[in-house]
């Protein structure tokens, strides 16, 4: 029993040095996790970003954006061979993920007959870049993507952004800055990086994570906004709603613990013109990109059937 006893205590001074240790780690670790792209240190090769194979109506651009300077890996898909376009609708992944985790739906709207754009935002993917933004830089890259493409020829109207999740950070502050975009759409999006910051630290550090006051994370926003060079108070999609009047559909699971549902109700109490939110009972932040039973796809389907006309 004596053992025991002294193992238990052993055990717990061992995790409260470990918690203390943490804790005091946490601000000086959070700035860099807050904004390091998966391609912080990764060299892109060109000659590597091919078209996938399945793709048949489909061709690669790749596309230097700045400041500061970036090259963005694109894949274009055209409607049916023979159709003229709907329109355009660019279509934008998640953080940490990438253009071909939303190859289906882009194959989906481009058999609708819409030319879609899909993009590696950078520091994904196959597009260059050291930091995340959150909306704010991959927006500005976005009006220069479409500045590019109408100078080709390959802008058909009208045009419409969907997102997902960080994606859709983008295409909300996308709509903000250019009128151009007549709709958007999107999935599992937060309201703000600050208020989102906070869940995230204490979903992902247990315990500790919990502990840690709004002021030190505050501080650690501020300090990432100073090593990315941008302002994180500019990463604020209910302002973004708010700037434009335009159709805007909010899809959002109502499990959703990694982003809550609440956000969503935040973003289209802000929105500025016709805006509905649909929130998908027992979805939650994986199993609404899923789309079992294709109701996520679905709504977008009648969202831009009745918007994009």
């Amino acid at each position: 029993r004596r053992w025991i006893r002294r193992s238990l205590i052993a055990f717990g001074v061992m995790a409260l040095l470990f918690a203390l240790t943490l804790y005091v780690a946490i601000p000086a670790m959070l700035p860099s996790a807050i904004v390091y792209a998966p391609n912080t240190k990764a060299t892109i090769d060109p000659r590597a970003d091919r078209v996938p194979k399945e793709l048949a109506r489909a061709r690669h651009l790749r596309i230097t954006v700045g400041p500061p300077k970036a090259t963005l890996s694109c894949l274009l898909l055209a409607p049916d061979k023979g159709r003229p376009p709907r329109g355009t609708i660019l279509v934008f992944h998640g953080i940490r993920d990438n253009k071909r985790s939303q190859l289906g739906t882009a194959k989906h709207l481009a058999n609708k007959g819409f030319r879609v754009l899909l993009v590696d935002h950078r520091g994904h993917g196959r597009s260059s870049g050291r930091y995340l933004t959150y909306g704010v830089r991959e927006s500005a890259d976005m009006v220069q993507v479409l500045d590019l493409l109408q100078s080709r020829g390959g802008l058909a109207r009208p045009v419409a952004a969907l997102g997902y999740s960080y994606g859709g950070a983008v295409a909300l502050q996308l709509a903000a800055r250019d009128k151009r975009i007549a709709a958007v759409a999107t999935v599992a999006t937060f309201a703000s990086l600050r208020d989102v910051l906070g869940s995230y630290v204490r979903r992902y550090i247990p315990l500790v994570g919990r502990l840690v006051s709004q002021s030190t994370l505050d501080e650690a926003l501020s300090r990432a906004g100073e090593l990315a060079s941008f302002d994180p108070a500019l990463a604020d999609n209910r302002r973004a709603a708010a700037a434009r009047s335009l159709p805007r559909l909010l899809l959002h699971g109502a499990s959703d613990a990694k982003i809550p549902v609440a956000h969503a109700h935040a973003i289209e109490h802000a929105a500025k013109g016709p805006s509905e939110l649909i929130v998908i009972p027992e979805a939650n932040h994986v199993t609404i990109f899923s789309d079992h039973g294709a109701t996520v796809r679905r709504h977008i389907d009648t969202f831009f059937d009745r918007w994009l006309r």
